[in-house]
């Protein structure tokens, strides 16, 4: 979204730390959740040094791929939102000069706040519950407090319900306990890392670390599936925290019989481990979930605020992650500043957030309003597409229907199944990866299946 030059220098008072929090919002609808975990999430901002903001990245890879596709934008974002950022610099730990290494920030305004502006804390007592994940908070509490009731627990969802606060909760809750060692990593830690170990010939200092810990946290852990060599150190290293006693938790954005790529023996595994599933939120948890982002808000800027008719409307309208919502907030973060500090209205939050919405009602689809369009499609009733029969006419419009479910919509493949009668997970992938198959090489199938998703999000 450009900017008027009123807007510009309206927003000339802005620090760094709200500037990069702002930024990393546009980045991640820019460049998509995969990349955005991938190769963003962990890029922290260190401190303003020779006139540059210096930014310390996670990995020697997610350096190069910062620095050829997302400083660029990122500086010009930065500078949008705070004029006076006029360049910035992405580093890996040995390369930050001596006399910053180990400083929060230096020289940074609102220096202190900026691991505060990017996120509130993620702990237990500011994770908003209700039935949809208040299975998945328990069993984390459970395993905080060193009793875990199984030694390998997944919790799947897809991303932006909380999977990864519940993580940092279990780890913030045991680190400032003490008494046991506790490494938090993410899937694709894991596999750089590994990978670069094997590179370098190290590989038994890696599985030292990785397997030392009594609990070992793995967020992400889809990212590390289909890499056969990593997956077997993935398996090696559960085996061996869970044989001498540890816990082993994973968060993923499917559950084990969902995960694409995954070895078959580590997969057995899993299905034997404690998993759990964070449904979709409804309305009255996004609310509560906006309150708290706003208190958070408004701690970091004081005097932000925002219409109660006007978050209201927000957690009606806008029905996806938490992510969502936060994006949300930050936009009318950038309303208050624009408009000179006045409450948020109702009027203001509907003009500003009027992209948002669109993005958020083209997501809302559900297994029912594929089933029916599908159906309508290929002139039947929903009755006759979930007939258990392998006749042509009704099972290939039956795999369409699955296809298109896992394709648009974020119910898990059990859920799917369930939806269709009944069906087993691997029928589900079965008919997702043929019909994927199909369109990659019959233009007309494409050409028509294209058509239903239109007619999908053209429903009312």
């Amino acid at each position: 979204m450009e900017h008027s030059e009123e807007a510009r220098r309206d927003s000339a008072g802005m620090g760094a730390a709200l500037a990069y929090e702002l930024a990393r919002k546009e980045l991640q609808r820019e460049r998509g959740a995969d990349f955005f975990g991938a190769y963003i999430e962990n890029l922290t901002m260190v401190a303003e040094w020779n006139g540059a903001l210096l930014f310390k990245a996670s990995s020697r890879v997610a350096q190069e791929r910062l620095r050829g596709e997302v400083q660029a934008r990122l500086e010009l974002l930065l500078h949008r939102y705070a004029p006076q950022i006029e360049r910035i610099e992405i580093l890996l730990e040995h390369e930050i000069p001596e006399d910053v290494r180990g400083l929060a920030t230096a020289r940074i305004e609102e220096a202190r706040p900026v691991a505060a502006a990017r996120y509130a804390p993620m702990r237990f007592d500011n994770f908003a519950t209700d039935s949809s994940n208040q299975r998945a908070f328990a069993v984390a509490e459970m395993i905080a407090a060193g009793q875990a009731p199984f030694p390998v627990w997944l919790v799947h969802s897809p991303p932006g319900r909380g999977k990864t606060h519940l993580l940092s909760a279990i780890h913030h809750a045991m680190t400032t306990r003490g008494g046991a060692d506790v490494l938090m990593v993410t899937g694709q830690d894991f596999l750089e890392q590994f990978q670069s170990a094997l590179q370098r010939r190290e590989a038994a200092s890696f599985k030292e670390r990785v397997r030392a810990p009594d609990v070992l946290i793995i967020d992400d852990f889809h990212r590390l599936c289909g890499k056969k060599a990593t997956e077997e150190e993935a398996f090696d290293t559960i085996h061996e925290i869970t044989r001498r006693g540890g816990v082993v938790v994973l968060a993923a954005n499917h559950g084990a019989e969902g995960l694409a790529g995954l070895d078959e023996t580590l997969r057995a595994k899993l299905k034997g481990a404690g998993s759990t599933e964070i449904l979709e939120s409804n309305t009255l948890l996004r609310r509560r979930i906006l309150d708290m982002r706003l208190a958070h808000h408004a701690r970091v800027c004081p005097g932000f605020s925002v219409a109660y008719d006007a978050l209201d409307m927000i957690a009606e309208r806008i029905n996806g992650s938490g992510r969502d919502l936060d994006g949300a907030l930050c936009q009318l973060l950038i309303e208050w500043k624009v408009s000179g500090g006045t409450e948020v209205t109702l009027d203001a939050a509907a003009q500003a957030l009027q992209n948002k919405f669109a993005e958020s009602a083209e997501r809302r689809v559900t297994v029912q309003l594929v089933q029916k369009v599908v159906a309508r499609h290929y002139g039947m009733s929903v009755q006759q597409l979930l007939e258990r029969t392998r006749r042509h006419a009704i099972a290939r419009p039956r795999q369409v229907a699955m296809y298109l479910a896992c394709r648009l919509t974020q119910a898990s493949l059990p859920d799917i199944g369930a939806r269709f009668g009944g069906f087993d997970h691997t029928t589900i992938m079965y008919a997702r990866d043929r019909i994927a198959e199909l369109v990659e090489k019959d233009p007309a199938l494409n050409a028509e299946i294209e058509g239903v998703i239109r007619a999908i999000r053209r429903e009312p």
